[in-house]
């Protein structure tokens, strides 16, 4: 219950900051698994925002730093957003220590992505290519982080990979993943 209300604050004082107010879209649950896949938050995710609104649409896809992406492809902390062009309004898809939690909001959620139906969500597939272009990092204790972008010029889907450690230190690598696909793109060294 703390931890709902913490949450709730939060989205009131961002809603009253852009003078919007956000509204709770689901009820907040436990889920069976405090750490669901990629594949899996998607499906439930998706099924959220389409009770939402029929045309959401995705338009972020990530884990947060509270929860790494591990080997098998799960994180216990997701960060989903849809889009509904009908409604001019944006729902997020959280989840966080084993609770899902869903807030709409009215207005833009930035560029979304061209992401095919069946796009690419396999995240132990994801993980191993962190592993694989990565390892150096992640045996000195950096944490994967996966989330969906769109190009600026035609919102080609794209998945970045990053490294992270101790809260926010980013270790200069960056791997780019065709979204619908799987198929390296880049492997960026910053």
């Amino acid at each position: 219950m703390k931890r709902r209300l913490e949450m709730l604050l939060c989205f009131v004082a961002a809603s009253v900051a852009t003078g919007a107010l956000a509204e709770e879209a689901c009820n907040t649950q436990q889920l069976k698994n405090p750490a669901p896949t990629l594949s899996e938050i998607y499906t439930t995710a998706s099924g959220y925002a389409k009770a939402w609104k029929p045309d959401a649409v995705p338009v972020r896809v990530g884990n947060t730093s509270l929860g790494p992406l591990q080997a098998n492809g799960s994180s216990a902390a997701w960060n989903l957003m849809f889009y509904s062009d009908a409604a001019k309004a944006h729902m997020s898809v959280t989840t966080f220590r084993g609770a899902l939690t869903c807030w709409a909001d009215a207005g833009q959620a930035g560029r979304i992505p061209d992401l095919k139906p069946d796009f690419f969500r396999d995240g132990a597939k994801l993980y191993a290519l962190a592993k694989q272009h990565g390892e150096a990092f992640l045996t000195q204790g950096y944490v994967v982080m996966i989330d969906t972008a769109a190009a600026p010029s035609n919102r080609h889907a794209t998945w970045y990979i990053n490294y992270s450690k101790d809260q926010g230190k980013d270790a200069g690598l960056s791997v780019i993943i065709d979204a619908n696909t799987g198929a390296v793109e880049n492997v960026l060294k910053h």
